[in-house]
């Protein structure tokens, strides 16, 4: 392979492209393009690359390390399924994947390259397993789950022309970080990290630190004709595009795009980023981590304030995920515990669901603001602790004495919580809601926890704790903040946040005990 300096910008890297692939004459054959990624691209069908994939082609193929930080759905799988391919078919080098479970090797990065090889497979030649391509023996690529193995997995691995990908590299250790560096020492060696960027303080975020390409949303095709920045530099919706597509239903702000105006462009990848999804990221903030690493292609940064960092959020996800099988048979050897945070008004109920040290369920249910409310809230405890028993901490202030009462009275083990009462260490902490959170707080901390799957709702629980304050008083107490000052940062109220406090708590309290006697 010839080195050649990276190009940056848009007029080069089109001039490359010109220059590139002139090659499109009878008797072409994938060797044709062992220096030219973006052809080998158009050979195998793909019609459509964004600049940016553009980029990352040509710096996989100029530099020894390309470091991706890539907002959601812009193409950075499939990109790096292209690479695998064009690496083994046409560069003729090996070609090493990793992910950090199991799951997201299979079903992301392998998917990609199974789906572009079966489409290609008379043009490519060689073979294909689940998990692996093949030319010749020393033509080849595999994939395997980083959690699996230690950095000594990659000692021995040395080729002429070798490339390594970390996939989802955001959940790649130091250790395995360090062996795929090690690999990458030849002058036709290359390593790609590419990742949504969620959490600082990982090896994928200290890489990106030194150099880096950003792919944020606002250049895609299927958005881009559709946002300008406003005098704050925050994309917006184009006025005259707004009035033509917006709705005022916050759960689908946009309408579907059957309704649009013929004359408005369609989405021109299908699945990828869209207007839609965009708009119904931005009634999470602006501000939230969601938006900042998965819109804007940024890395979030955790404040000292939060009673859960999101990065301390994450790694329990990580854990979980690194081992499912553990954390579930430790968990088997528990109850269920329920938190339950009754809404008031216009803030929803939320409920979660913890079984020893594992958090795995959180459900949300929107309020009308009638005297049905807490009716409602029972009904939705009742319901799922029929299907998982165990006991449920309710916050017994204002609405929620109601949903106590009839929780109770339904026989079911409902505890009562006001967290304006006096701590068990009144020294340590002002009161009962900050002895809850610090307790919940330490355990995430040092890594006693795990998160299960939280499908829809995972990302509200991540804001909700990590825009959850506290503050150490004069006194030295440990105080949370006051819940309007929270609502006032997230444009509603942390319940879900709240919910699964109380769950990871026991409450349970004799008097309680006596009340469900009376009741029942």
């Amino acid at each position: 392979m010839r080195s050649r300096q990276s190009l940056t910008n848009v007029s080069q890297l089109r001039d490359a492209e010109m220059r590139l692939t002139r090659r499109h004459k009878a008797g072409v054959t994938v060797l044709s393009f062992s220096n030219d990624p973006i052809g080998f691209a158009k050979y195998l069908g793909v019609e459509f690359l964004t600049d940016e994939q553009k980029q990352i082609m040509l710096s996989v193929r100029d530099r020894s390390v390309t470091n991706v930080q890539a907002a959601h759905g812009v193409g950075k799988t499939f990109l790096s399924g292209i690479l695998v391919l064009w690496w083994v078919f046409s560069v003729e080098g090996m070609c090493v994947s990793t992910a950090p479970t199991g799951r997201q090797v299979k079903e992301l990065l392998w998917k990609e390259v199974r789906t572009l090889y079966d489409l290609n497979q008379k043009k490519l030649g060689g073979r294909r397993g689940k998990l692996f391509v093949e030319k010749s023996q020393s033509a080849y690529a595999y994939g395997f789950s980083s959690y699996d193995y230690s950095s000594d997995t990659f000692q021995g691995i040395h080729a002429e022309r070798l490339l390594v990908i970390e996939d989802e590299a955001n959940g790649i250790s130091q250790e395995i970080d360090d062996g795929a560096s090690a690999c990458v020492t030849g002058a036709d060696n290359r390593l790609l990290r590419i990742g949504n960027p969620t959490t600082a303080s990982t090896p994928f975020f200290k890489a990106c630190r030194a150099s880096n390409i950003r792919i944020p949303v606002w250049s895609h095709p299927n958005v881009s004709w559709a946002y300008e920045k406003d005098i704050n530099g925050i994309h917006r919706l184009k006025p005259e595009i707004a009035t033509l597509i917006r709705t005022e239903d916050k759960e689908e702000p946009i309408l579907p795009q059957k309704d649009w105006f013929d004359f408005l462009p369609r989405d021109r990848v299908k699945g990828a980023v869209s207007i839609s999804w965009i708009e119904k990221q931005r009634y999470r903030g602006e501000q939230s981590a969601y938006w900042v690493s998965r819109v804007e292609g940024i890395f979030p940064e955790d404040n000292s304030a939060s009673i859960i960092p999101r990065s301390w959020f994450i790694a329990a996800r990580a854990r979980y995920d690194a081992d499912p099988e553990y954390w579930d048979k430790k968990a088997d050897r528990h109850e269920w515990r329920w938190g339950l945070d009754v809404g008031d008004g216009g803030d929803s109920h939320g409920l979660a669901g913890w079984r020893g040290s594992v958090l795995y369920i959180v459900r949300e249910q929107v309020t009308l603001g009638d005297r049905s409310d807490t009716a409602r809230a029972a009904g939705l405890a009742t319901n799922i602790l029929k299907k998982y028993p165990g006991r449920v901490s309710v916050d017994q202030i204002g609405v929620g004495a109601g949903t106590l009462a009839m929780l109770i009275e339904e026989g079911l083990e409902a505890d009562g919580v006001n967290w304006g009462t006096a701590a068990k260490d009144p020294v340590q902490f002002a009161n009962v809601k900050a002895e809850d959170f610090w307790k919940m707080r330490e355990a995430f901390e040092q890594g006693e926890v795990a998160v299960a799957p939280l499908g829809e709702y995972e990302d509200e629980v991540i804001e909700d704790l990590a825009n959850i304050w506290y503050e150490e008083l004069s006194t030295g107490k440990i105080k949370i903040e006051k819940k309007d000052l929270t609502r006032k940062r997230l444009g509603r109220s942390p319940n879900l946040g709240d919910a699964v406090c109380y769950g990871f708590n026991d409450h349970e309290d004799p008097k309680h005990r006596i009340s469900q006697m009376i009741f029942t």
